[in-house]
C-alpha cells in the first residue's frame, strides 16, 4: 500500500501573476484521483481525506469530501513549547491533528463529527496561544472568492 502514496502539487492562487502550487502528501486511488494523507496550509476548499481528481496545472476537482475541517493560521516563529501544546491540544480535543507548518503556514485537521462548537471552542484557545486568527479553509462553496460566504452542503448541516 505504501506504494500509492506520492507526494502531489494542487493550486494554491497566484503570486506576481505566476500559479503557486502547494505539495501535499496523497494515495493515488486511479486515474488522476487521489485521497489526501494531510491538510493544506495554503490552498483552500481541500482537506486530509478528501479525494480529488488532479489537473496537470495543479488545479482540482473535489470527488467526495473526507469528514474533515482544514483549520489555517498563519503565525511566524511559534514558540516550540506553544506549537507543542496546540499539537496536544487538537489531538487530545478533537482528535485532530496538526498536518504541517512551514513558513508560517500551520495545517489542522479536525473531524466534521465534533461539529463547529466544539471545534470553534477549542480554536478559540488555540487563537489566544497562537495570538494569531484561524480560518476554516474548506468550508466555503467558492473558497477562493472572500466575499462569498456561502457553505458547502456538509458544512449548512452541521450545528
Amino acid at each position: 500500500m505504501n506504494d500509492k502514496l506520492t507526494l502531489i502539487q494542487v493550486f494554491a492562487g497566484t503570486y506576481s501573476e505566476e500559479a503557486v502550487l502547494e505539495e501535499l502528501p496523497a494515495e493515488y486511488l486511479s486515474d488522476q484521483k487521489f485521497k489526501l494523507c494531510a491538510s493544506p496550509g495554503l490552498a483552500l476548499g481541500l482537506a486530509k481525506g478528501d479525494t480529488i481528481k488532479l489537473h496537470p496545472n495543479g488545479d482540482f476537482e473535489l470527488i467526495e469530501h473526507g469528514g474533515n475541517f482544514c483549520v489555517q493560521i498563519y503565525k511566524e516563529q511559534p514558540i516550540k513549547e506553544i506549537l507543542e501544546a496546540v499539537e496536544t491540544i487538537v489531538k487530545q480535543e478533537l482528535a485532530g491533528s496538526l498536518d504541517g507548518f512551514h513558513n508560517g503556514s500551520l495545517a489542522f485537521t479536525a473531524p466534521i463529527s465534533n461539529g463547529f462548537h466544539a471545534t470553534n471552542h477549542v480554536f478559540n484557545k488555540i487563537r489566544d496561544l497562537l495570538e494569531s486568527e484561524y480560518y476554516y479553509s474548506n468550508i466555503y462553496k467558492n473558497p477562493y472568492h472572500l466575499e462569498n460566504e456561502e457553505l458547502v452542503s456538509w458544512a449548512r448541516d452541521l450545528d
